[in-house]
Order: structure tokens, then sequence, then C-alpha cells
């Protein structure tokens, strides 16, 4: 094993990973308490032998729980597209912290073509085994190892997760397909719940092939009894647009069906074809498996009949409304220090529409804001959107914030905005501590604190604010 070295990231500590054998060591963080505390490690893993890919890297997300984790929920970028930032996601962090998962993102830089990566046995198969037993390892949870896998993949990520099912379907517990589909599969891979989404705008011109694969394959496979359902979204091409709307309910009640029932466990739990709601891809009409007047085995597979609803209305719309308010912050600390005062907070973002904003009130009246920097895809300054491929933008900032007219007697509230645009409620009130007598206003290195909470054992590095950049 090589030494540990150490820098500071935009969002958290950092501390890096270094593996012989295994290729170039990069950074990795223990993010701020969005979803936190959590620990996210980052390796590169090189080709050996006859791979296909010059380089492959990963980015793994892991909740600070009780306990050993459930699964590994894997986000799989499109050709052409970097992955890595899916593991900062903080919409599907929130489903992978539900769940007892782990979250992955990963970059595959192909020798030539893309599909050199998404055929796993081109060497992608063999990397990601790596990677995630390295994890295992340094992370000290070797459930990692062998825990299943819930993979939702883009364009040659979808084609990526359907060979994998197809090579080891009693490891995987379900997968998104978006915009691309394998028609010819192992019989075994149809006890796994697949979702085939593409756009509208892929039933013509060039990426026809999407339509074509994806409807084919649907119906080779549902009339042999597949568990498998097809989404087409009225409003994109092979953008992914508002997939996740439905993307995250449909794995959020799928992992509760087929999880295994010990936590680190491998087995999957089976699902009974007689169980679930039906739905006709063609009217959007939607019954439970018992009541379906039409040909069953022609009809969409859904896991219950919030997803059964959440699937006609995204088919429809091309998005799924949240009506729910999004989870209050929670251990808001305000510290009063040179006629400042700064606020630190907690949060899990909303699972349903993730987390546009989190505000700051004084006294009853909102003083400002929290978002993320304007650029890309984040055209309003949100604290997280997502781009074409689905990949978030921007990473998560610290929750922090600072009132320069803040008093020791001032009374400070933080909510968290969702993209339904919806409020939580406010977070329990609290009053600032004055930093003349504050522990929490200096870290060992006799620095300014930088908000985040303390530091951890399982954290493995701490920063302090001298060196934040």
């Amino acid at each position: 094993m090589a030494g540990w070295c150490q820098r500071v990231g935009a969002v958290g500590r950092w501390v890096s990973l270094a593996v012989i054998g295994l290729g170039l060591a990069v950074p990795a963080a223990a993010v701020a308490q969005i979803n936190g505390p959590a620990l996210t490690l980052q390796l590169q893993v090189q080709p050996q032998g006859n791979d296909k890919f010059h380089s492959a890297e990963f980015r793994l997300w892991v909740p600070e729980i009780k306990g050993p984790l459930r699964g590994v929920i894997i986000r799989q970028h499109g050709c052409g597209r970097k992955g890595l930032d899916h593991a900062d996601d903080v919409q599907w962090q929130a489903l992978a912290l539900k769940h007892h998962c782990a979250l992955l993102g990963s970059h595959f830089v192909p020798t030539d073509k893309c599909a050199d990566w998404f055929e796993p046995q081109g060497g992608s198969e063999r990397a990601l085994l790596v990677a995630l037993e390295t994890f295992a390892e340094q992370t000290k949870r070797p459930e990692l190892a062998k825990v299943p896998w819930a993979i939702w993949g883009h364009s040659g990520g979808a084609l990526w997760a359907m060979h994998l099912l197809n090579r080891r379907p009693q490891r995987v517990a379900a997968v998104w397909a978006r915009s691309q589909a394998l028609i010819e599969m192992q019989p075994a891979a149809r006890a796994v719940p697949v979702m085939l989404n593409y756009g509208v705008g892929e039933q013509v011109g060039k990426f026809e092939a999407v339509h074509r694969n994806s409807l084919a394959s649907f119906n080779k496979h549902r009339p042999a009894g597949a568990l498998w359902a097809l989404a087409v979204d009225p409003k994109s091409s092979h953008d992914c647009r508002e997939s996740r709307r439905l993307a995250v309910p449909w794995f959020d009640a799928v992992l509760t069906l087929r999880l295994p029932e010990r936590a680190g466990e491998a087995d999957l739990r089976p699902l009974a074809g007689a169980e679930g709601w039906l739905g006709n891809p063609g009217t959007l009409a939607i019954a439970s498996a018992a009541e379906y007047a039409g040909d069953k085995l022609q009809a969409c597979w859904l896991p219950n009949e919030a997803v059964a609803r959440q699937w006609q209305e995204y088919c429809k719309t091309g998005t799924v409304a949240d009506p729910t308010r999004p989870p209050a912050p929670t251990q808001v600390k305000a510290l009063f220090k040179d006629g400042v005062v700064t606020l630190s907070w907690a949060a899990t973002a909303d699972l349903e529409s993730g987390t546009k904003r989190f505000h700051i009130y004084r006294d009853g009246e909102k003083i400002g804001s929290l978002g993320g920097v304007v650029g890309g895809a984040n055209k309003n300054g949100d604290y997280q959107t997502h781009n074409y491929g689905d990949e978030p933008e921007p990473r998560p900032a610290p929750l922090r914030f600072t009132d320069p007219h803040g008093q020791l007697r001032s009374r400070y509230e933080v909510t968290q905005e969702n993209h339904a645009g919806l409020e939580s409620p406010p977070s329990p009130p609290v009053v600032p501590e004055d930093c003349k007598d504050c522990r929490q206003c200096n870290n060992r290195d006799g620095q300014r604190s930088t908000g985040w909470g303390p530091v951890r054992p399982g954290n493995l590095a701490s920063i302090s604010r001298k060196n934040a950049p």
C-alpha cells in the first residue's frame, strides 16, 4: 500500500488513495453534511492484458450508517460523457441513504469506440469488481465486494447495465436502461425488474435504433414473463430530461421489495409475477395484476400502485409531480464572533424532486438563501440540478451561511426548498453562541471551524479554513 496524501476540495475533507497495481491515486472526500455524515472515495483502475479501455475511474459515496450496507446503486454514464459526479448527486444519495446503499459513479475512456467499455468482457467488468474490492478494504466494509447492484445507465451505459444483468442476474436487483437496450438476454434476467426508458424523439432519426431495440427487447422478454416495462418520455429525445422523477420512485419501490432481508448479504428476494400492477403501453391504462383485463404478458410490469400511477403520469407529461414538502434541516448551529454570525446545518435531500435551495431566516424574516454556482446546466443558481446525461450540477456546497448583521439575541431558522417549489417546515430555532467561550469556533489547529461538524475518525482526514480554496 502506498502512502496517504491529503488536500482540500470545495465540498469537504479530502484524502487520497494510492493502491499498488491499480493505477493513479486521486482525491477522495468526506463531503459536507447534506445526506451526511458520509465518506467519498475515488480511485483509478489501470487496464491490464486485453482490456479495451485507456482508464477507468470510480467515485464511491458511502453513508455513515450503523451496520452493513445493503447494496450499491451504480449510475453509469453514456458514451463520451463523464459520470464520476453521479456519486455527488444529492437526490440519488437520499435514495441510497434510505436503503443503506452506497452510490457509485464512474468514468471509462475507451481505447477506440464506446463499445470497448460498454461490453463488460472488454475489461470494464473487471475494473468494477477491482474497484469495489478496493473500496471494501479501504472503508472496512467487506460487504461492498458482494452486496447486490441496482444499475441505472444512459445510452452506452444502458447497454453496459443490461450486459451486466445478462452476465450476473443473481447480483442485480434492478436495471433502469435509459435510451438503449439489449435484445438477446438469458432467461434468468427476466426475473430482474427492468425499465426500458427512452424519449419520443428517438423514434425517428439519429437515435431510431434506441426505439427499435427497446421495443424489440420488451416484446421478446415480457411475453416470456419478464418483470419489465416501457416508459416513453413524450417530451425528450436522447437527453434524460426529467426521467429521474420516475426512476427514483421506481428504484425506491423495487429495492424495498428485492434487497436481502439481512444487511450485508448477497441473496436477493425473488418477486412473484402475480404481484404488482400492470400498465398498457399504448393506452396507459393501469390496474393491479389480479384485476388487469387485457393481455397481462403484453403489459408493463410495475412494482405497486403508486409507481403505476407515476408511470402513467410520466408517459403522459414527461415528469412526475412532487406534492410533498422536503425534510427540514437539522443540527443548526449559530456561532457569533467579531460581529458576524456563522450558521451551519445538516440536511437530507428531498427524495422526490431533489434540493433546489436552502433559505435562512432571522427573527422570522428571510435574510438569504444558499444555492449553487451558476453555469452549465445550472442556469438559475440552484443548489443542484442535472444535465443532458442526468449528471448533477454543481457538486454540493457546504451547508453554511454568514450573516454580517446578526446579534447574540437573534433567532435563526433554516428551510429546504425542493424542485417542486415546496418549502420544508423550519428547523428548530437557535440563537448564536458567543465564540469567546466556544470550543466549536476553533479546530485542533487553532483555526476557525468550517461549520461541517466534528472530525470523525472514519473520515480519515480533516481540514481547516486556512486551507480552503
